[in-house]
């Protein structure tokens, strides 16, 4: 009859190995890294903005064009995270962040549905077809005034503007 000591070890010996063979699979079973990760050109704006306060947007753009980023991506950037108060700019048009750490930015719809920005659609007239040089004379008759009293003023306005109208004097004059 085999000792008790002997018997545990080939037992030990062979979870050891038990737990091995299923770590080797799970290594196996991993995916494959597919490319090399590093970081991206709005981290690295942000860092270097961060790390280097105060510098304008040329300084920026040239020192990060050399580390291989796009000068044009680098200038857009700057400007969302201002646009989206993660940086700030002085009045010498200098750069720094106000954030302590990079976030990604957020959608620009969804930014300009916030209320933030809006962009108006505007309606482009059709031109009407030329009237050849007479389309070249020039308007020479000047330019008149019209006059303005107190009357006239009151009496094209609605009452919903002479409200405002009123509101905003009050606001200015006090009372």
């Amino acid at each position: 009859m085999p000792d008790l000591k002997s018997e545990m070890s080939k037992v030990l010996d062979a979870w050891e190995q038990d737990d091995q063979q299923t770590q080797e699979k799970q290594v196996q079973n991993t995916l494959p890294q597919i490319f090399k990760p590093t970081n991206n050109v709005s981290r690295e704006t942000f860092n270097y903005i961060r790390d280097n306060p105060n510098k304008n947007s040329g300084e920026i753009r040239a020192e990060l064009a050399k580390r291989g980023f796009n000068a044009g991506s680098v200038g857009s950037l700057i400007t969302q995270y201002v646009k989206q108060g993660f940086a700030k700019r002085d009045d010498n048009g200098r750069y720094a962040t106000i954030v302590p750490e990079y976030t990604p930015l957020k959608s620009t719809k969804k930014f300009r549905s916030e209320g933030k920005r809006t962009n108006k659609i505007v309606q482009i007239k059709s031109k009407s077809p030329s009237a050849g040089i007479a389309a070249l004379k020039v308007d020479t008759t000047p330019k008149v005034k019209p006059s303005w009293d107190v009357d006239t003023v009151l009496d094209t306005m609605s009452i919903v503007q002479a409200r405002t109208l009123y509101d905003a004097l009050k606001k200015i004059f006090g009372g």
